[in-house]
């Protein structure tokens, strides 16, 4: 199994999500992102992702050594608009 640190795997049995986590912490500043198995189409595939976007966070670090909130936000200024797959959307009004 490749590294897991900064990502750490949900698999509750009574809740709506299942999915992996990445966390890193700088300074006192947190990123985070969720990466749901059924948005990325199964376990390994949202592992997948997950291991990308904590890459590419940690070599943002590295870019901004000493600004950790500059490296934090752009990677969430990449982030996508919505964590529902396009047309999945709840609407406004939806007991969802």
């Amino acid at each position: 199994m490749k590294n897991m640190r900064n990502i750490t795997r949900f698999t509750y049995e009574f809740t709506s999500f299942q999915g992996w986590r990445v966390t890193l912490c700088r300074n006192q500043l947190h990123f985070t992102r969720y990466f749901p198995d059924k948005q990325y189409g199964g376990e390994a595939a949202s592992f997948e992702a997950a291991v990308a976007v904590r890459n590419k966070v940690l070599a943002k670090l590295r870019e901004y050594p000493g600004d950790p909130a500059r490296a934090f936000a752009e990677c969430r200024d990449a982030a996508p608009a919505s964590l529902y797959p396009k047309g999945l959307r709840p609407g406004k009004g939806s007991a969802a």
